[in-house]
């Protein structure tokens, strides 16, 4: 076994592995993108969207497995959702798939604009809302499991410009009243619930003295 100094996120989402690589370097641990070991990364978008996933953690170890099938080296894959109260908990763990862009419209910005129009007209109470990140590392036919949860409020118009997917709409409850996209992304990697997660694993990862290697 070769000893490695990379962990691989299982994730063809720029926006998801450029987050994680910066948590990565906050942490001294090098994340890079299933593409960089795998030819077909693309696949598993395909897995993802199986009907038989029932949780969080069921999508990110699918994910996860056929990506360290593939790749054989120290992978983790992250399945994260936005629920909201007054939606009964939706979009949750179909977040990703909850909307279809229209002609002229990005994916991102129909998700968005599905959640405002199914909160109009509703109390204020039923904007409350949160970011739940499920993580599931593997090596060497281990696994390790960790989640963040980010609690918030859905806002009632967009607002900043950074960040991807809900992030315009969403108001953590850790913040000062700011979108998630208005933060900077050092702000955001502070108290995300992707970052809340990573830490979690690293951390988990080094108290077991887990040793990230390959064949």
């Amino acid at each position: 076994m070769r000893s490695v100094k990379q962990l691989v996120i299982a994730s063809e989402n720029r926006g998801k592995w450029e987050e994680f690589a910066e948590l990565g370097q906050i942490l001294d641990i090098e994340v890079v993108p299933l593409r960089k070991w795998v030819r077909n990364a693309r696949i598993l978008g395909r897995v993802e969207k199986s009907d038989s996933n029932t949780s969080y953690e069921d999508n990110a170890r699918l994910k996860c497995m056929a990506a360290f099938s593939a790749a054989k080296v120290p992978t983790f894959s992250d399945d994260s959702g936005l629920e909201i109260l007054g939606l009964d908990g939706k979009p949750g763990i179909n977040s990703a798939r909850y909307a279809k862009a229209k002609s002229g419209e990005s994916h991102d910005q129909a998700l968005r604009n599905k959640i405002m129009e199914e909160l109009k007209g509703k109390p204020e109470k039923d904007r409350e809302a949160r970011f739940v990140c499920s993580l599931v590392f593997m090596v060497e036919g281990l696994q390790v499991t960790a989640e963040g949860i980010l609690t918030g409020t859905i806002a009632k118009k967009e607002r900043g410009d950074g960040g991807f997917g809900y992030d315009p709409i969403f108001i953590p409850r850790e913040g000062d009243g700011r979108t998630l996209a208005e933060m900077s992304r050092a702000e955001k990697n502070k108290i995300s619930h992707r970052a809340k997660a990573f830490t979690d694993l690293v951390s988990k990862i080094r108290e077991d003295n887990i040793q990230l290697v390959r064949p």
